[in-house]
């Protein structure tokens, strides 16, 4: 297919259209340039049923609201529309209604509070705990003293007792025994994330989906499996990637959502890559 028409002057967002509208207008625009989401799924290697998610609306069934805005652009990017323009929209949408919420909080708010009570009147039982914990007081200060002038006058409490060596470590023990169990063995396959700025993960090991969230700049995260790791990045430009501490290539842009697969034969050309003069 060709390269997707530029974009008319009358094909902007509209202003003030609900969400509903903004989605009917991604696929008015898709269909006007005689574009398919196959098309559109193969090009920037978005998921279809993600595609389909967006022209229908239904943002809530994506990973996240991060992956939204990725995906927007990639969308817009391959269909001709601009790329900011669309995701300034979008924005503007979701945050249609936050006025009125923000009213209904500030109003139930106010309806929960309660008229300030005047503090009640400090009787005669306080001035009674009062006197109670003064007396206390006092008897603990005379024992002190009392205790402090004895142990003055008696010679032998003075006598230090002689240090008693100290038992062996238990770590070092078990390091000297024999019978200490050694380290289990690392998985075959051992995927590493650093991420440099924050960014939305999925990652499946062996088939099976065990981590979905988004991580802070600074964090990292290790992942093993027997035969192969699928990783889907909110933001390639977001994290580096270590396989069985190789480095991985993942030349990743800033904003660009990407899946990864990651297998035994990964290992194998990045060892033999890391071998070759």
């Amino acid at each position: 297919m060709g390269t997707p028409k530029r974009q008319p002057p009358w094909d902007k967002p509209p202003e003030t259209e609900s969400t509903a509208a903004f989605g009917d207008w991604l696929r008015r625009q898709r269909e006007m340039r005689e574009i398919s989401l196959r098309d559109i799924a193969d090009r920037t290697k978005i998921s279809l049923r993600y595609l389909q998610a967006m022209e229908d609306d239904r943002f809530d069934l994506l990973p996240a609201p991060i992956f939204a805005k990725g995906f927007l652009r990639e969308y817009a990017r391959y269909v001709g529309l601009s790329p900011d323009e669309v995701v300034n929209h979008y924005l503007s949408v979701q945050q249609q209604g936050s006025p009125e919420e923000e009213g209904v909080k500030k109003d139930s708010t106010l309806a929960g509070q309660r008229p300030n009570r005047p503090k009640p009147v400090r009787n005669w039982t306080y001035g009674l705990f009062l006197a109670l914990a003064v007396l206390v007081l006092i008897g603990l200060v005379a024992a002190l003293a009392w205790y402090a002038e004895h142990r003055r006058d008696d010679p032998a409490a003075d006598v230090t007792p002689p240090p008693i060596a100290a038992p062996p470590a238990p770590e070092a023990v078990a390091a000297s025994s024999p019978l200490a169990t050694p380290e289990k063995p690392k998985a075959p396959l051992e995927v590493t994330l650093d991420f440099t700025s924050a960014c939305w993960v999925e990652v499946a090991a062996d088939g099976k989906r065990i981590v979905a969230q988004e991580y802070a700049q600074g964090e990292s995260q290790s992942f093993e499996a027997q035969q192969s790791v699928q990783i889907t990045l909110g933001d390639t430009g977001a994290a580096d990637i270590q396989v069985n501490g190789l480095s991985y290539p993942l030349n990743g842009k800033v904003g660009e959502v990407r899946e990864l697969v990651i297998d035994l034969e990964t290992v194998r050309q990045l060892a033999e890559k890391k071998e070759a003069p």
